[in-house]
């Protein structure tokens, strides 16, 4: 079953705790902020005479936190322990703790924070069962269906309804601006809303809904880039988006595949490398197309398989000529970081402009 909107999550949560908080909860996901804001709805939902236990899910314990969940506090009403960051916890204790479950005393509860729930084990089916789970994973950043517009996507809705909560009004266009400037964050682009808010103050409360005109100079937060972002840019021949994916990956670093922040010294050769990938497999497929094979069967010849429509339309915008370029000032780009001893930065901005100068003549 597909995971709901985090919001909707965070409604759900809101409504149960508002009729009580269940005996345990559980909060999982990959999304850090939205598994923040769902701790502070369920611990602010504990009783305030309760005996609380907070432990950190890095800790190693005999599982004896569990006794609190078997009886009542010698201080309070009851007792409740609070994990964060459960995932290792879970592993090891997860079986007591639905072993405990159907035996909590009144009064106790628990409240779990973990990335991810594990249902396919024995503990993971009875924890679902016998708990209350929440799942937030990320807002998408682009509509589900790619025939929709941007202005669709789940995170471009979320921006302009937290927009409200700190009494600005964004129309939606404005707020897909902000968060191709800013970038994706949820924390971030709350915390940009905030600032926001204090400089437009007068500006919004004298007018409708701020424009992306009305947000020129205004934003302040640089947006975190990719190489895979950058390579798109760069082959959809969109100069000043490329500019902006490059200079955000050298002034804010870069997350590798596995979410990871890349080491400076790895910024250079990450965005050569996914570079060079995405021009030799443009070159590849503009090649097969100049010799005569249908653009529809290009994508398979070359083995692209996700994006496909994206990589055609790649194909088709950038002659051979072009793309060979690309790949020499690329090989000469790496050339010389290693004998002119240049900073990386100064090197990939050079690349750029040498890449784009047909443009501009």
């Amino acid at each position: 079953m597909a995971v709901p909107n985090p919001e909707r999550e965070l409604t759900r949560l809101r409504t149960l705790v508002g009729r009580g908080l269940p005996p345990v909860v559980l909060v999982t996901g990959a999304a850090d902020f939205f598994r923040s804001e769902a701790m502070d709805l369920a611990l602010a939902a504990l009783p305030e005479d309760a005996d609380i236990r907070t432990l950190a899910g890095e800790q190693d314990t005999d599982g004896a936190e569990l006794d609190v969940l078997r009886g009542g506090s010698l201080f309070g009403e009851g007792a409740w322990l609070v994990v964060r960051r459960a995932e290792g916890w879970l592993k090891k204790h997860g079986a007591a703790l639905a072993a405990v479950l159907p035996g909590l005393r009144p009064g106790c509860g628990a409240i779990v924070e973990a990335t991810k729930l594990d249902r396919r084990t024995k503990a993971g089916k009875a924890l679902a069962k016998g708990a209350a789970v929440f799942e937030f994973r990320a807002l998408y950043t682009e509509p589900y269906d790619r025939t929709r517009s941007p202005l669709d996507a789940e995170m471009v809705d979320w921006l302009v309804q937290r927009a409200r909560g700190v009494d600005l009004r964004l129309t939606r266009e404005a707020a897909l601006l902000l968060m191709h400037t800013v970038g994706t964050d949820p924390a971030e682009c709350l915390a940009e809303l905030q600032r926001l808010a204090t400089r437009a103050g007068g500006e919004a409360g004298n007018k409708g809904s701020l424009g992306p005109d009305d947000l020129r100079g205004l934003l302040s937060c640089g947006f975190e880039s990719t190489p895979f972002e950058l390579a798109d840019a760069l082959l959809e021949r969109d100069r000043q988006r490329t500019e902006r994916s490059l200079e955000a990956m050298l002034q804010r670093g870069v997350r590798g595949r596995d979410g990871d922040r890349v080491d400076t010294g790895g910024v250079f050769p990450f965005v050569t490398s996914w570079l060079y990938q995405a021009l030799a497999r443009c070159y590849e497929g503009r090649f097969l197309l100049d010799r005569g094979v249908p653009l529809r069967e290009v994508g398979g010849r070359v083995g692209v398989r996700a994006f496909a429509d994206r990589f055609l339309q790649q194909v088709r915008l950038n002659p051979e000529p072009r793309l060979r370029r690309g790949l020499l000032l690329l090989h000469e780009a790496q050339r010389e970081l290693r004998q002119s001893g240049e900073s990386p930065g100064w090197v990939l901005r050079r690349f750029l402009l040498r890449y784009f100068a047909e443009d501009a003549a």
